[in-house]
């Protein structure tokens, strides 16, 4: 296992290994933007980031877009 990606109801369960970075693991399920977040620090290539999740969820890009598009809104008020 290198990147592996699983849906816990409306979120995310991570876990990376060697040999593309240490391993790690989420304490709790993740957000699909903090997915994003997580594997980019991590040092993830952008393909890897997206590939995942899409593998586990084809649809997680609809979770990442209400995400941020509620914080834009909270944020601009």
């Amino acid at each position: 296992m290198a990147l592996q990606v699983e849906v816990v109801g409306d979120r995310y369960a991570v876990a990376v290994s060697p040999p593309h970075c240490s391993d790690w693991r989420s304490l709790e399920p993740l957000t699909a933007t903090q997915v994003l977040k997580a594997l980019s620090a991590l040092g993830r290539h952008s393909t890897d980031i997206t590939d995942a999740p899409y593998a586990a969820d084809p649809h997680w890009t609809v979770a990442h877009d209400a995400e941020e598009l509620r914080k834009r809104q909270e944020r601009d008020g």
